[in-house]
């Protein structure tokens, strides 16, 4: 039995997340999977909570890699993939548990599919009790982001997603290394946009499988105001990066008036809630991709140079939400920020 199932590695990134590692690990130890076909990696940003300490007492099986510093999402990953035996990589978040089976259908749904490469497991909130829960398409934007579309109605089969979440993503390790793993620029936010794009640009499918189940706290101190002095300044460079890395020409410069335009409503918006630093750091965001912008477009010319589906086809498959739309969500999620709801 275990001959047929494909050795798989769970990488986990932490920094300081010591109070989420006990239901996490737990959980992982108890997978309806081969206990010999998986390994389970714990990434540390050079955390200062003994973390490590605590997983070399407690968890003594766990894979340990300690970083010299805080590399990131982007980058701390990457690095765990150098040390992962997996045919297949999964990144999960440390502020979550999961479903027993929650391996073994992310398994079953790219050996019965040679077109999947990537998927994502469906996230419920923690210490959700339903059978069931409703479940939100993942778009990419025209102005180089992810996002939720509107809730849906339960699913039973698989969903192609625009991209998948990287609190639970699944990707074979083959395609990760070809395509060059997550973009180390991005630091956090964005980087499994960018990872997915690529990869629907090479011709490679990325989908929610709704039967692997995981519980996600979403990080207590996640929106801490460290967090939030960093949001503005890695979330507008990164938008602007996966703009010029991954649109064909005629859309890049379609794509780049309309960032204009949305990085300037969102100058507004931060003098309006009175946050001087917010647009401090998307001046020092575009000045990021103005000093970068040869080794962006170096980037850009592998990409497309393997680019088997246009973005005309990425549209026609609805993977890339409408303007109009996008323009919606956008002013909704504004006017949320503004009023502090």
């Amino acid at each position: 039995m275990n001959i047929d199932k494909p050795f798989a590695s769970i990488i986990v990134l932490n920094y300081n997340g010591k109070k989420w590692l006990k239901e996490c690990f737990e959980s992982l130890e108890k997978l309806n999977y081969p206990r010999d076909k998986y390994e389970v990696i714990m990434v540390d940003n050079a955390s200062f909570d003994d973390s490590v300490v605590y997983i070399k007492k407690t968890f003594s099986h766990v894979k340990l890699l300690e970083l010299n510093k805080n590399y990131g999402f982007a980058e701390g990953n990457n690095k765990g993939t150098k040390y992962a035996k997996g045919e297949y990589i999964i990144f999960l978040n440390n502020d979550t548990k999961v479903d027993k089976d929650w391996l073994i259908e992310l398994v079953n749904s790219v050996t019965s599919d040679k077109t999947i490469k990537i998927c994502e497991s469906l996230e419920k909130p923690y210490n959700y009790n339903r059978v069931k829960s409703p479940f939100y398409k993942r778009y990419l934007t025209i102005i180089g982001s992810g996002m939720k579309g509107e809730q849906n109605e339960y699913i039973d089969g698989w969903s192609i997603e625009g991209y998948a979440n990287g609190s639970s993503l699944m990707i074979e390790k083959k395609l990760f290394d070809y395509i060059g793993g997550f973009d180390d620029s991005y630091f956090m936010y964005h980087e499994e946009v960018d990872l997915c794009w690529r990869a629907w640009i090479m011709g490679f499918k990325t989908v929610l499988v709704p039967t692997s189940i995981y519980f996600h706290k979403g990080c207590d101190d996640y929106h801490s105001i460290r967090t939030r002095e960093i949001f503005c300044m890695h979330n507008t460079k990164n938008r602007m990066i996966n703009i010029l890395k991954n649109f064909e020409l005629h859309n890049v410069i379609y794509a780049l008036i309309i960032s204009f335009f949305y990085n300037s409503f969102q100058i507004v918006k931060y003098l309006l809630l009175r946050q001087p630093n917010s647009v401090v750091d998307i001046i020092k965001a575009h000045l990021f991709v103005i000093r970068n912008l040869p080794e962006i477009l170096r980037k850009r010319r592998i990409i497309q140079q393997n680019r088997k589906i246009s973005d005309k086809e990425l549209y026609n498959m609805e993977l890339i939400l409408p303007f109009s739309k996008s323009v919606k969500k956008e002013i909704k999620l504004s006017k949320k920020e503004y009023h502090g709801t």
